[in-house]
């Protein structure tokens, strides 16, 4: 399973934090005989939006410089502006088949993400402002790409483990939905970082700003496996 490491590193306790969190249950009826005839799945995701401000003391610079300066997130010597950490979490239990074989039953995927953004933290004059709205609008749209693949990963592992066939013993059937459960969690690590060279790290979505190496400096996704 995969955990980020620094939940809220770098945040100071009044940074500003939004949360957005919805959760799916249903009830998917399978027709064969060898899965339960009602197995309950569960799909939760959590989003925490956390901004990091840009100081009036540095707004005679150029908006690039202000966000190097105020931005917390940094990869290999490299400023990065905005950021995307989520964790998978998976829970299910095991059931006895007529048959006597084990199936997979009572699946919980858990989606938990962090998104990090810069916020204006004064009033600028209306030039500044309207370039950090258009940055910033880019930006976000590009984290929330990476959000997409994130929840692409849940759905895809609770359908998986949902229609598992059943395997001769439980400790086999639990083996095999964790094998599948992070190969599928890894594949799509491996797609975000796709994700990332298709849009030259959001460049191509509008994530750009004056200064060498700018378009490939702006953001990225990260996760720790464990």
């Amino acid at each position: 399973m995969a955990l980020f490491l620094s939940g809220t590193c770098g945040v100071n306790p009044g940074a500003k934090l939004g949360r957005v969190m919805s959760v799916w249950a249903r009830f998917i009826a399978v027709g064969c005989l060898c899965i339960s005839p009602l197995a309950q799945a569960e799909v939760s995701e959590i989003i925490d939006y956390i901004y990091y401000e840009l100081e009036e003391s540095g707004k005679a610079l150029p908006l690039k410089e202000q966000l190097d300066a105020a931005t917390p997130i940094e990869r290999d010597g490299r400023k990065l502006h905005g950021e995307t950490r989520w964790r998978l979490d998976w829970r299910f239990a095991t059931e006895q088949t007529e048959d006597g074989r084990c199936a997979i039953s009572d699946i919980n995927i858990n989606l938990d993400a962090l998104i990090y953004l810069p916020e204006l933290g004064y009033d600028a004059p209306a030039e500044l402002q309207a370039e950090f709205n258009r940055y910033a609008e880019a930006l976000q749209r590009h984290q929330i790409g990476h959000y997409i693949v994130a929840i692409q990963a849940a759905n895809k592992i609770d359908v998986r483990l949902t229609y598992m066939e059943p395997a001769p013993d439980c400790d086999t059937a639990r083996q095999q939905a964790e094998a599948m459960a992070s190969q599928i969690e890894q594949e799509h690590r491996d797609k975000e970082l796709a994700f990332d060279e298709q849009t030259r790290y959001g460049a191509e979505q509008g994530v750009s700003l004056a200064g060498p190496q700018a378009d490939e400096a702006q953001s990225a996704s990260s996760a720790v496996a464990e």
